[in-house]
């Protein structure tokens, strides 16, 4: 009986010391960037948000950073939402049904260079009809960026960037559109998931996608600064991608 009574706490200490190391084991498998980085590959190779719609409507962002959007869009109460990338015509919807109750004289130009992808539906409703203006136009032009900017002189404005989806192209939007923001506002940049953070691909080759494009665009630009805060759902389509003006 003797012999049994020690051994009893020699073999509870053993399953307290393999417990322990088992569940630190597991706490660093499933440490918090982990366990995010392992969700965002299986989300983005998956692809629910291919299927995601809004009001019958395609609109392909993640529903995480539709969310952060409308809250940024009823914060900021923008007079204009501008949009790069208009593909199905739903995230530009869902602005414009967002804006109008908090900004009732508010509108949303969304831009793509092509209107192919456009779902027809989006005139049905009267809200796309009064809110939104589409325009067919490269997002880089020139002229265009000229007549948005004497269009929006003095007025709030939101700019979502979501055409294409490599460095060079992303660093010109920056650069042209960002002078549009006002202060206290966002220009949100889109993809910069892609390129291997964490997610690929072949549109956004590692170390020439938008993720770099924001990095080049703030060590040029001092007026705005990353909002980490605005990742708070942890899955999102663009880390390091909320900008905000602040000055």
């Amino acid at each position: 009986m003797k012999k049994l009574t020690v051994l009893l706490p020699a073999a509870a200490v053993l399953i307290i010391a393999g417990l322990t190391v088992h569940g630190l084991s597991l706490r660093r498998q499933l440490s918090p960037p982990k366990t995010i980085e392992r969700f965002h590959r299986l989300y983005y190779a998956t692809r629910p948000y291919a299927t995601t719609s809004f009001l019958g409507v395609p609109s392909m962002q993640y529903p995480s950073d539709n969310w952060v959007t409308q809250e940024i869009i009823s914060e900021v109460k923008p007079d204009y939402i501008i949009e790069t990338g208009t593909a199905a015509g739903g995230t530009a919807l869902f602005y414009a049904l967002v804006l109008e109750n908090v900004n009732d004289q508010g509108k949303v130009i969304t831009i793509d260079i092509t209107s192919d992808a456009l779902d027809p539906r989006v005139a049905e409703f009267r809200i796309w009809r009064e809110r939104v203006e589409f325009v067919r136009s490269s997002s880089v032009s020139e002229e265009l960026v000229r007549g948005l900017a004497d269009r929006v002189r003095g007025r709030k404005v939101l700019v979502q960037l979501d055409s294409a989806h490599h460095r060079a192209h992303v660093l010109q939007e920056l650069r042209m559109y960002s002078p549009l923001v006002s202060r206290g506002s966002y220009i949100i940049v889109s993809d910069t998931h892609l390129g291997g953070h964490p997610n690929d691909h072949p549109t956004a080759e590692k170390g020439r996608g938008p993720w770099e494009a924001v990095e080049t665009f703030l060590k040029e630009n001092r007026r705005f600064r990353i909002d980490h805060s605005r990742e708070k759902h942890l899955i999102t389509q663009q880390p390091s991608g909320f900008l905000k003006r602040i000055r």
